[in-house]
């Protein structure tokens, strides 16, 4: 006589269910990070002058960096003004290449920007470099004590070194986001968040949101499954 076993068939694992975030912080910058890239061209070309580069190439090279980074300070880089300034520079390049063609445009242009001499030494780019991440320090140090959170019940602003609070029921809350300036988002995909508490006599802004579409999209996540255990609570038996 010989006994058969059956092997059980193996249990389906079951997906686990994504983690709920608690609470999502919110952190507000102020504009002097989008500096990053002219702290990190002063800190290369100081090691660059450390060992002897051109100082000419470095100069020129530095300011043309620092121009084009001051940019996101003067303007708002629009979705439509961006489109414009793009073709703009498109539409300026086709004609200076046409215009090539009867005069020496190119060699012109070439000539003056060849007369271009612009140099630092090596402790220009060190001050400059050290400033800018001193500056940056402070900033994160500060936006230890200076932050959002948004929490199942309630928005938490957090403000002042002594632990100060201002509170905001999520009851009833409209979140917007708004994108206004191209230049900014490509450099840290920083926009505007928009809250709406029923029970504030004025929308909550905040600016220079880094990562704000994943920002907005843990928000969601948060108070869209708020909303759904509201709904599935039990009514009165």
């Amino acid at each position: 006589m010989t006994d058969t076993t059956k092997a059980s068939a193996p249990t389906p694992s079951v997906p686990a269910a994504p983690a709920i975030p608690e609470s999502v912080i919110i952190r507000p910058w102020p504009k002097v990070v989008f500096l990053y890239p002219t702290f990190a061209g002063a800190s290369l070309c100081f090691l660059l002058s450390m060992l002897q580069v051109d100082p000419r190439s470095l100069g020129n090279s530095f300011m043309a960096l620092l121009c084009l980074n001051l940019l996101v300070f003067s303007f708002d880089f629009s979705r439509i003004k961006s489109i414009t300034i793009v073709v703009g520079i498109v539409a300026l390049v086709l004609g200076l290449l046409l215009a090539d063609t009867k005069w020496d445009v190119a060699g012109f242009l070439s000539r003056l920007i060849g007369g271009i001499d612009i140099t630092m030494n090596a402790a220009f780019y060190g001050f400059l470099a050290g400033f800018l991440g001193l500056l940056f320090l402070l900033v994160y140090v500060n936006s230890r004590f200076h932050y959002y959170e948004v929490n199942a019940r309630e928005i938490l602003h957090h403000h002042g070194y002594l632990g100060d609070i201002t509170r905001w029921s999520t009851d009833g809350l409209e979140m917007n986001k708004e994108i206004y300036d191209m230049a900014e988002y490509l450099l840290l995909q920083s926009g505007r968040l928009i809250f709406l508490p029923s029970n504030a006599k004025k929308a909550i802004v905040l600016d220079n949101v880094a990562k704000v579409n994943r920002i907005e999209a843990r928000v969601n996540d948060l108070l869209s499954h708020i909303a759904v255990r509201l709904d599935q609570r039990p009514g009165p038996g």
